[in-house]
């Protein structure tokens, strides 16, 4: 985490009326050093005696939190520190204790907690399903495609794992294997536009520009404001020449998403075709303050 917590890092008025207030100190301070010097199971006693001596001090729980995270003991750590949250939420220090922790460890302490379950169940979909999400999220795609994976070896036709399967496959340029897992999520669930807009993308890619029409078309029949629908049928229209259309739909994306549209624009090499136009370039020259959505 970030070190460990000291009393005087902490208000000590909050300890006012607590009996064996220097005893606990002491206890804690030694745990500090032994830990420092890498003993750890006796730095946990020491935080453990002090902790007896004074329920109320969050210190000896913050520091045994950082002991228990050397030990990879996440569960521990968290219970610690969630605990010195309780026990004294006007100071400053234990929330960012839990937030560093957090921010460091939450995606690991969910893969671990997700491992478990998966230990005593392993055919739960939607632990799979959220392992790999989890994994996606942290750009380790090799983890997250064997989850997705395993997920689709107990429910084949599971439509969440099949899109998240799907995407993870587009971002590795497997694009073949990715359109099919998308269009089996598009089986189950025909209208739903995000998974549309994802196998839309997965067909430009592939260079199946007539399929990607189709299937963004009807993406703005459910949701005409689809920012993604708008520019990629815009990016077919471009490689097709059909400029008016290319810059009608570029014009819709702009009134909807300014910001991200014109740095997409900016050096998507699917729009050099049209960089001549004068439409396009009055697009790129708009200084929009920020995305509507």
């Amino acid at each position: 985490m970030t070190g460990y917590a000291h009393r005087d890092k902490i208000d000590s008025k909050m300890e006012n009326g607590s009996q064996n207030r220097f005893g606990a100190d002491g206890f804690n301070q030694r745990g500090i050093e032994l830990a420092d010097r890498g003993w750890l199971e006796e730095a946990i006693k020491e935080f453990n005696r002090a902790i007896e001596l004074d329920h109320h001090s969050p210190l000896p729980r913050i520091n045994r939190a950082s002991v228990f995270l050397e030990q990879g003991r996440l569960c521990d750590a968290l219970n610690d520190l969630l605990e010195a949250v309780r026990l004294a939420p006007e100071e400053p220090a234990t929330h960012y204790h839990l937030g560093v922790f957090l921010s460091r460890y939450g995606s690991n302490l969910a893969i671990s907690e997700l491992h478990a379950s998966l230990n005593l169940d392993p055919d739960q979909v939607d632990a799979l399903l959220h392992l790999g999400t989890t994994y996606a999220d942290r750009g380790e795609n090799r983890e997250a495609e064997e989850s997705l994976r395993a997920a689709l070896d107990v429910d084949c036709n599971d439509s969440a794992v099949n899109r998240e399967l799907g995407v993870i496959l587009m971002e590795q340029g497997k694009i073949h294997d990715a359109i099919r897992h998308l269009r089996v999520a598009c089986e189950q669930y025909p209208e739903d536009v995000e998974i549309l807009v994802d196998l839309g993308m997965a067909y430009i890619q592939a260079g199946f520009y007539e399929e990607a029409e189709r299937t963004l078309t009807k993406v703005l029949d459910g949701d005409p404001q689809s920012l993604h629908a708008h520019y990629n049928l815009a990016a077919i229209y471009t490689d097709w020449d059909k400029n008016d259309r290319a810059i009608q739909h570029l014009e819709r994306a702009c009134t909807i998403g300014p910001v991200r549209v014109r740095d997409w624009l900016s050096d998507d090499r699917m729009f050099d075709k049209l960089r001549t136009d004068r439409r396009f370039v009055e697009l790129l020259e708009a200084n929009p303050s920020s995305d509507n959505k």
